[in-house]
């Protein structure tokens, strides 16, 4: 039975994605949804079970590999003092804004902290997609973007292996070392003859199996019910999520001489959360950082970030010449 359970949250998931992205959305806020509604929330037939999480950890793991194949180092050092500055200030913005806001609203030091963790990473596939779109993926602005982002993931990583080992106060586990060691493999696989080959087999067998499951199984630990007296946080921490990331990188990107439009712009491509965000929640819930309460509200955040980030990108790249 758990074998079936596993194919319909397969099957659904993917076709749950690629409705999304019919409708102009992330493939990822369509594949969480699949899970919200296969899970305790609405439907209530495939639930979280060992084999799953295990198939998540691959997941995850292919997930952060082919990030760090597709992490062009040469290239990021063309614009490293923009991509730098960038990449500091939106996560040193967030990463302060976040504790304070959940400190006043209640939550312990552990968990303020660690949302600030979470919320200080980029997830760079939505706005691949919007410069694709708009013809600016190999212009200056789509390469520091890029850049800056690989730089705020690398940054994020580290971050939540120190969190989960020093203030967590957990062992040094697969569970936390798991995305930064598989990120740094990544890098290091671009250098061998067949990276070209490697990555599109891992990102074909990644799309087709493990990502659906890892995303989905998100979307499973989800109760909606749950989070009815969290409305009001949860729109703080979505508000929050867009405006730190937004004013943290546009700052950056001043600081580094870049022009009102182009700031602007960058901020925007900074915004979306998505799968490093959720990457980083779902070490907090395996290393017992945060429970599954909290997880929510922040995965629903990240979804509202998620959506509202393209909406954003469209008309201010536009703007860039």
């Amino acid at each position: 039975m758990s074998y079936i359970m596993i194919a319909l949250l397969i099957v659904v998931t993917i076709i749950f994605g690629k409705i999304a992205t019919k409708l102009g959305f992330s493939e990822v806020v369509g594949q969480l949804l699949s899970g919200i509604i296969l899970g305790s929330s609405v439907l209530n037939i495939v639930h979280p079970t060992s084999l799953i999480h295990l198939l998540s950890e691959i997941g995850i793991f292919i997930l952060m590999l082919n990030s760090g194949m597709e992490s062009d180092i040469k290239e990021m050092r063309k614009y490293i003092k923009a991509s730098t500055l960038i990449a500091i200030m939106g996560v040193i913005v967030p990463a302060v804004s976040f504790p304070i806001a959940f400190m006043l609203l209640g939550y312990t030091l552990k968990v303020s902290l660690f949302a600030g963790v979470v919320f200080s990473a980029t997830s760079i596939s939505i706005t691949l997609a919007v410069l694709a779109e708009q013809k600016k993926l190999a212009t200056p602005m789509g390469a520091i973007i890029l850049s800056a982002a690989v730089l705020d993931d690398i940054i994020a990583l580290i971050a939540v292996t120190l969190f989960s080992v020093f203030i967590g106060g957990g062992a040094l586990g697969v569970g936390s070392l798991l995305p930064l060691i598989a990120f740094a493999m990544g890098i290091l696989l671009r250098k061998v003859s067949f990276s070209e080959q490697l990555a599109q087999g891992l990102n074909w067998m990644g799309s087709w199996l493990f990502y659906p499951i890892f995303f989905g199984s998100i979307g499973l630990g989800i109760a909606l019910q749950d989070l009815n007296n969290k409305l009001l946080p949860i729109m703080i921490f979505s508000i929050l999520a867009i405006i730190t990331k937004f004013f943290g990188s546009l700052i950056g990107a001043k600081l580094s001489g870049l022009n009102k439009t182009v700031a602007q712009a960058i901020g925007a491509g900074m915004i979306s959360r998505g799968e490093m965000a959720l990457v980083i929640t779902q070490i907090g819930i395996s290393s017992h950082l945060i429970g599954d309460a909290v997880s929510a509200e922040f995965i629903v955040a990240i979804i509202i970030s998620t959506i509202v980030a393209p909406i954003l990108m469209k008309p201010l790249f536009s703007k860039v010449n």
